[in-house]
């Protein structure tokens, strides 16, 4: 494997771990500062906002700044921001912080992503971008779960602390990256974003992922409040386990382009893949923790199923204004994202865990409507 497509997997494992750090302790911290659920959902939503937003925004000004020195000054940033965080003393310090945080991860998310795909051999597009995703899932298990065990060893302080030293090791090995890796920040303009959507397979492409990603998000989002709902007695670390079944996402999406020759193309696949995600949200009805923590290999199996099929497709297809489809692909997932991960908050608080069940069906029906449009 190519010594930059190596690195920025490595690079793409190591900065998905800062990302999704407070989830599995969202009780605790909601208990701590004695907010809401869906208030202390925020911290979740505040750094997603940003990652679906900036892409469009960055377009502007990242063609003028070399990859490399973007890269490492964004990781340089991202340590000092996770480092703060033991400074904080109330809520809306955490908050700023991981808004903070949601500005930098864009810079580092889209220029991987596009890393990837650039470094890729003529022809072996879909199997960098099943290894990207599979470093995603990876850098997101680890996000997760050791949050959940820091937070019992040494405190959430220590914890958000400790992974940002994580990140030190990752700042000098970008200064060994080519400087001059054809990384192209396109202009998120309107005349090109319309460009973009004005073909029916992106439009569809991305309406299945934005619904998709909604329902997964919101799934994840709230699995702590239901497993302490389930058993009060349930701590950090146990909670934190729920996402152990995340990891299978990692070989499916690495073999993602042997499964959908073998399924029979890009749309059965996608169909497979939300079907399978009917099927989690069913056994997601159980009220019982070791079933609950079963569910998500089967939920997070459908999920990236369909997030490694449409990112290999969009890429593919995309001969030219590549920068401006990557840039709509990760706007898209993080939107989705910070909704998926706000609003069914207040859906679970004023309705609970049924309601929010049968509205992320509905959500997935809508999305096998647009998938079925799909040709390739």
């Amino acid at each position: 494997m190519d010594k930059n497509l190596s690195l920025a997997l490595a690079a793409t494992v190591l900065s998905f771990c800062t990302l999704y750090t407070p989830q599995p302790i969202l009780p605790l911290l909601s208990a701590e500062f004695g907010v809401s659920a869906a208030d202390s959902a925020l911290l979740v939503t505040l750094t997603l906002a940003p990652l679906g937003l900036a892409p469009i925004v960055y377009g502007y000004f990242l063609q003028a700044i070399p990859a490399r020195t973007m890269l490492r000054g964004a990781v340089l940033l991202l340590i000092l921001d996770q480092l703060a965080f033991f400074f904080a003393t109330a809520f809306w310090h955490l908050l700023a912080l991981r808004f903070l945080q949601g500005l930098l991860l864009p810079a580092i998310f889209t220029a991987l992503m596009t890393y990837c795909a650039t470094m890729a051999r003529p022809g072996e597009v879909r199997r960098a971008m099943g290894w990207y995703i599979g470093a995603t899932v990876l850098g997101g298990f680890l996000s997760r779960v050791l949050s959940g065990a820091l937070v019992e060893w040494v405190g959430w302080q220590w914890m958000f602390v400790c992974m940002g030293l994580a990140l030190v090791p990752l700042w000098v090995a970008l200064r060994y990256t080519d400087a001059d890796a054809e990384i192209n920040f396109q202009r998120l303009d309107l005349r090109s974003i319309r460009r973009v959507l004005s073909d029916p397979l992106y439009r569809h492409c991305y309406l299945v992922l934005f619904a998709a990603f909604l329902v997964f998000s919101g799934a994840l989002n709230l699995l702590p409040f239901r497993s302490s709902d389930i058993d009060p007695a349930i701590g950090p670390f146990g909670i934190s386990l729920a996402y152990t079944g995340y990891l299978v996402c990692v070989p499916i999406a690495i073999l993602s382009e042997r499964m959908i020759r073998a399924i029979g193309g890009v749309r059965r696949a996608l169909l497979t893949g939300l079907g399978v995600n009917f099927i989690g949200l069913a056994a997601y009805l159980s009220p019982n923790i070791p079933a609950l923590f079963a569910t998500m290999f089967i939920f997070a199996a459908g999920m990236f199923s369909i997030h490694a099929a449409l990112s290999g497709l969009v890429n593919e297809r995309a001969t030219e204004h590549k920068g401006v489809v990557n840039g709509l692909y990760v706007s898209v997932y993080y939107l989705s994202g910070a909704l998926g991960s706000w609003l069914p908050g207040y859906v679970y608080q004023y309705s609970g865990w049924t309601t929010f069940l049968y509205l992320s069906a509905l959500l997935l029906a809508t999305a096998a409507v647009f998938a079925g449009k799909i040709r390739a």
